[in-house]
């Protein structure tokens, strides 16, 4: 697949799975893991973390896999999240 096919895939997952969280935006690249093997990373972006557990952001990751396995996608995917209320903003210090 395709990191197009693959991040409309994905955009729709994190958007109907995780209501909650506010999902924003995804960026989605294939890229190799330390061994050379090909794997899919993503960083999904959301404007706050939902309070239920598990924690929702965290097992999305599974719901991003099997998704792709339907479609025949079988590299490893690799999912960073990103949760706007918990970016730390810190001062200029001269």
């Amino acid at each position: 697949m395709t990191d197009q096919e693959i991040s409309q895939i994905d955009h729709r997952v994190l958007r109907d799975r995780l209501p909650e969280a506010g999902f924003r935006s995804a960026d989605v690249w294939s890229d190799a893991d330390f061994d050379g093997d090909p794997v899919i990373r993503v960083t999904a972006r959301y404007d706050h973390r939902p309070s239920t557990k598990p924690d929702p952001l965290i097992t999305a990751v599974h719901d991003l896999r099997s998704a792709l396995i339907e479609r025949g996608e079988s590299r490893l995917v690799f999912l960073d999240n990103e949760v706007a209320d918990e970016q730390r903003v810190e001062e200029d210090v001269e």
